[in-house]
């Protein structure tokens, strides 16, 4: 694994998840160990969310309530919460690869419970848009539905190659097979056709984070 992380540049951070998967197996089973190596090498992301942020462009504040909510607690919440910061210096590395997330608007309408911590993440979202690698993009719910509507799908891209990622709330699976990862694909860019720009989506995203409150409800 040491020589993976040599090959790939990615400093030391597919190495400490490696160490958790083998630490932790009924957090990280054998799949996923192989979907990190996979997300570690890529040289295209695509992603698709109905309902969270992605790990790579999360804040800690954001890991940590949703990961909490997942079970999580403790030393173990810190590590984890760790381990998904480090996931993010893959985009940020030279060289790291392309990565597009297209955002549900249900995404950007579920706060955290701290209005701050909210607008902090909302505000991470727009600066990580700025990098040439990344691009955010929105689907309102004004555009209805379509083949994606409940799949969390991220498309990994290398060495002419590509995998995809389907993941819920308990559980992820890595698909290799060709005709189910083109059927995938497929789905994907319909998707990002009928989505905002990536201008129209910062434009989106910027209108969220005025509405947002500036303290807690009571």
């Amino acid at each position: 694994m040491q020589a993976l992380d040599h090959y790939y540049g990615t400093n030391g951070m597919l190495l400490t998840l490696w160490e958790l998967a083998v630490a932790d197996p009924t957090q990280f089973r054998e799949r996923y160990r192989r979907y990190m190596v996979l997300e570690a090498e890529a040289v295209s992301i695509c992603h698709y969310s109905p309902s969270i942020i992605h790990g790579l462009l999360q804040t800690p504040e954001y890991a940590t309530e949703l990961l909490a909510l997942g079970g999580l607690a403790g030393a173990e919440l810190e590590k984890q919460v760790a381990a998904r910061m480090g996931r993010r210096e893959l985009l940020l590395m030279d060289g790291g690869p392309q990565f597009r997330t297209i955002l549900s608007e249900t995404v950007l309408r579920s706060p955290l419970s701290e209005p701050a911590a909210w607008q902090a993440q909302l505000r991470h979202l727009l600066a990580m848009g700025e990098h040439a690698n990344v691009t955010v993009q929105v689907l309102p719910f004004a555009k209805g539905l379509h083949g994606l509507t409940n799949t969390d799908t991220m498309l990994l891209h290398s060495a002419g190659r590509i995998v995809a990622w389907v993941e819920t709330g308990y559980s992820g699976e890595l698909v290799q097979e060709s005709t189910a990862v083109d059927q995938l694909q497929l789905r994907y860019d319909r998707v990002r056709d009928v989505a905002l720009s990536p201008g129209e989506s910062r434009e989106f995203i910027e209108r969220i984070l005025e509405e947002a409150p500036c303290e807690p409800s009571i």
